[in-house]
């Protein structure tokens, strides 16, 4: 009884102190330390209002903490001070949706009243001060202190607070800000929370934010890393989160952050380029980004000391518009002008990817021995890939009198750069080289392309496959392997008439005649002009002695238009 007696003894007391120091004078700084307190203000994509809560400035530049809810979903936010002047928020510094902070940069003409910031941890006991921004300051003490994240601490005070009042200042004796103010979750008013401010004031953005959705959540741009090199891998990962207006102003604002760094500028050419049409519909638009492109070029020239890397990425554009876009008429975007990069660059630094391109350049303006050349000085380093011996095989491929054996030995190389075991991306590859080696009479060596194709392909092939690898096989002596791809081709398709006639022929060959013609009916039923089919009718009753039906099928070819019938009209029908 006496215990419990004490503790309601101590418990008037406290209250009592509390009443006595809020009745106490505001201290001498706090009219000045009011100047720093705001109202934030938070809008959706709409200009609709979100919410409102506390806030203040801690330093003169417009550095301001509040609440992350506040910001969730906004598209833009403003800050209004003690004397009603509102300013824009320009960019989120840092934030912590866990602890419902942020920082964050308001647009301000000049110096602004702020809060100075004071250390951690602040011991219990300590009598502190509420500065909300309506209504009379709040006096209490600090009646437990934890740990938030060293060396940073959380705060539990004998200051009652209401809602609109959350986010409001904590201050020390001495007018320096300790934390952030915040109700109590469970509801009750009796006393209030505060997080340190400290630890807001040290928040801050990496790299690795741009795609952590506490940030991505916010539409407002977010401030860049202070190394440029880390803000330039921002900037990149930026890209496929903006539509293009908004990363035009993400690129502008990097630009004006950064003014000597030439990335900034080339990859603004590059969206202004690529991204033209969204920016602007109408041509004379279009033709105003790849002006604005040439310039910010120029710029990159000029700062950039590796201006080999600055005139091949200005070929790279130049390519791109002048192959994709035929609208263009501006010299400065055509092949011609994209060759001139690309020389200039070569001419820099005689790198792999430069001749490369230059290849590309060359193929594309028909002038393939200058396109195997470039490609070749690719193929003749350490940087030779897939792609430089294939581009090399088509350049020759369109040379007169080039040797289809070296075209076939350069699809070798690219099928060999692509590594071991072959992957599936060869498959094309090998198809064009069935094509060569068809062409040489290699038909041996043709069909192992074909099977290797067919592993490639995991088996899934369609009837037009086993249509030609059946000619393959035909024609390098295996006729019973011929036989079944041609059926396998049918009962994938049997519609095709050009199948049963194939089927038919191959019967013919086997000499098996009364399958052949069941085949060649079943051709004629789709097509009844189809005049081979009757060739191979009359063929197959030849070998059966049956002469007048022979006879009566070759003419009936003849009338139809088989250039080869007549020969054996000839032999049998005279």
């Amino acid at each position: 009884m006496k215990k419990d007696m004490n503790r309601l003894i101590l418990c008037v007391f406290s209250g009592c102190l509390t009443l006595l120091a809020t009745a106490q004078k505001a201290p001498k700084w706090m009219d000045k330390s009011r100047k720093a307190v705001l109202t934030v203000t938070t809008f959706d994509r709409n200009n609709n209002k979100i919410n409102s809560t506390g806030g203040f400035f801690v330093t003169e530049t417009g550095e301001a903490l509040s609440a992350y809810s506040l910001f969730n979903g906004a598209a833009r936010a403003t800050v209004t001070d003690i004397d009603g002047k509102t300013y824009a928020v320009t960019s989120i510094i840092g934030a912590d949706d866990l602890y419902d902070v942020i920082r964050f940069r308001v647009s301000v003409p000049k110096k602004v009243p702020f809060l100075p910031l004071a250390g951690d941890p602040v011991p219990e006991g300590t009598q502190v001060f509420m500065l909300p921004y309506e209504g009379t300051f709040k006096q209490g003490g600090v009646t437990e202190v934890s740990k938030l994240k060293d060396p940073y601490s959380y705060y539990k005070l004998s200051i009652p607070i209401e809602k609109e009042q959350a986010n409001s200042p904590l201050l020390l004796p001495d007018g320096k800000v300790f934390a952030l103010a915040q109700e109590d979750a469970s509801g009750k008013k009796d006393h209030s929370y505060g997080v340190s401010a400290t630890y807001v004031g040290s928040l801050t953005m990496s790299t690795a934010d741009a795609f952590n959705t506490v940030y991505s959540r916010i539409g407002i741009r977010k401030v860049w890393p202070a190394d440029v090199e880390q803000a330039a891998v921002s900037l990149f990962l930026q890209a496929g989160t903006q539509d293009a207006p908004a990363y035009l102003e993400t690129l502008n604002d990097f630009i004006a952050t950064f003014p000597n760094a030439a990335d900034g500028y080339m990859n603004r050419a590059s969206h202004y380029v690529n991204k033209r049409a969204e920016l602007s519909p109408e041509a004379g638009g279009q033709s105003d980004c790849l002006n604005l492109a040439s310039a910010d070029i120029q710029k990159a020239v000029r700062l950039n000391p590796n201006k080999g890397e600055v005139y091949y990425n200005q070929a790279k554009l130049i390519y791109t518009v002048a192959v994709s876009d035929t609208t263009v008429t501006d010299s400065n975007w055509n092949i011609a002008a994209a060759l001139h990069a690309i020389r200039n660059a070569i001419e820099t630094e005689d790198l792999p990817a430069y001749s490369e391109l230059e290849g590309d350049i060359y193929f594309f303006m028909n002038l393939y021995p200058s396109a195997y050349e470039s490609y070749m000085r690719v193929n003749e380093g350490p940087s030779a890939s897939a792609d430089s011996y294939y581009l090399a095989a088509k350049s020759l491929e369109n040379i007169p009198g080039a040797q289809i054996s070296d075209i076939i030995a350069l699809i070798d190389s690219s099928i060999v750069r692509m590594g071991t075991p072959i992957p599936p991306q060869a498959a094309p590859y090998v198809l064009e080289r069935v094509e060569y080696k068809t062409q040489l009479s290699l038909y041996a060596e043709a069909v192992e392309d074909y099977n290797l194709y067919y592993s490639l392909a995991d088996g899934k092939v369609n009837d037009s496959f086993y249509f030609f690898r059946e000619q393959a096989r035909l024609q390098s002596g295996d006729s019973e392997g011929a036989l079944q791809d041609i059926r396998e081709a049918i009962s994938m398709n049997p519609q095709s008439p050009d199948y049963y006639a194939e089927e038919a022929a191959i019967l013919v060959r086997i000499q098996n005649y009364s399958e052949a013609l069941a085949s060649v009916q079943k051709a004629l039923d789709l097509a009844p002009d189809f005049a081979a089919c009757y060739r191979i009718r009359g063929i197959c009753f030849v070998r059966g002695e049956k002469k007048p039906e022979a006879c009566e099928a070759f003419n009936k070819a003849l009338e139809l238009g088989d250039p080869l019938v007549a020969r054996l009209i000839r032999e049998h029908c005279r």
